[in-house]
């Protein structure tokens, strides 16, 4: 009886054994070193992007003509740096390296600053010193005109600049803003004879001047067809030249007489003398023998 009792409460506590708290907490520890271990040995999961900015890096960064300066960024590129360091680009600006470029402690930024402009410049235009023939003038005499005025060109340049340095620059386009305005000398002119009137313009470029020793001559003077020898009819406004010193056909002025063309030649002008024609004798012989200035014109456009 005692021994059955004995085997009994034996088996009981052994029963008891079985179920424990470490018995019945063993396969949850298991699992749970397990888990542990499988944590351990498993691949770390990647750093996010803002986990790799976190740590700052000292880059060196020029600035266009600025000077280096060492700056520290926490972003992962060249964009992100310059972004983090309130640089603005402009269209034309490059940077070195590529804004795609990773940043290291040996990232250096260059940026090359490029802009365009333009440029205007004002240049004079000379003015002409002309020689007019004026209906209000007397015959032979001259007195100024208008002053003088020199003209304005505008031109307009494109301009380069790089790290702020003119690089380059070239014309775009070009106007005249005002126009120059003639200084004139006017010389009159007897307007009733219709050969001694000047071309359309009555406007002439004064070429060169002589000191000439003037004399008068009629139309039948020497000849009896009153014609020259360019074939032009002798009379006021036609004067006689050596063809060596004032070519035939020129425009002239001559001081006390007018407007004139070269027209004729004669035995005795030679050199600077001047055979001024006249419609009568009485008008020729009054010329007697004098020096007067002679200007050769050419045509003014």
């Amino acid at each position: 009886m005692l021994k059955t009792e004995t085997a009994r409460v034996a088996g009981v506590v052994s029963a008891a054994a079985l179920f424990s708290t470490a018995a019945l907490s063993f396969p949850f520890v298991a699992h749970a070193q397990s888990a542990a271990q499988g944590m351990g040995t498993a691949s770390p999961t990647p750093a996010s992007d803002s986990q790799l900015q976190h740590a700052a890096t000292s880059i060196t960064l020029t600035d266009g003509p600025q000077p280096p300066r060492k700056i520290n960024v926490h972003a992962a590129t060249v964009a992100g740096a310059l972004k983090e360091a309130g640089i603005t680009l402009g269209n034309d600006d490059r940077v070195a390296p590529s804004l795609t470029t990773t940043v290291t402690a040996a990232t250096a930024i260059s940026i090359t600053r490029v802009r365009f402009g333009t440029e205007t410049e004002t240049t004079p235009i000379p003015f002409r010193t002309v020689f007019k023939m004026s209906k209000d003038v007397p015959p032979g005499h001259i007195k100024p005109g208008h002053q003088g005025v020199p003209g304005i060109l505008t031109k307009t340049f494109r301009v380069g600049y790089v790290n702020e340095k003119r690089t380059e620059r070239w014309l775009v386009s070009q106007k005249v803003t005002r126009p120059p305005v003639d200084q004139e000398t006017l010389g009159g002119i007897r307007t009733r004879m219709a050969r001694a009137l000047p071309s359309r313009s009555g406007t002439y470029n004064r070429l060169r001047g002589y000191t000439m020793t003037a004399t008068g001559y009629s139309p039948y003077e020497g000849s009896s067809t009153g014609r020259c020898a360019t074939g032009m009819r002798a009379g006021y406004g036609v004067v006689a030249v050596d063809p060596r010193v004032i070519r035939l056909g020129s425009r002239l002025y001559v001081e006390g007489y007018g407007y004139a063309v070269a027209g004729d030649t004669g035995g005795a002008i030679k050199g600077r003398r001047i055979d001024l024609g006249h419609t009568t004798y009485h008008e020729a012989s009054a010329v007697g023998r004098r020096r007067v200035k002679v200007w050769v014109l050419a045509p003014s456009r």
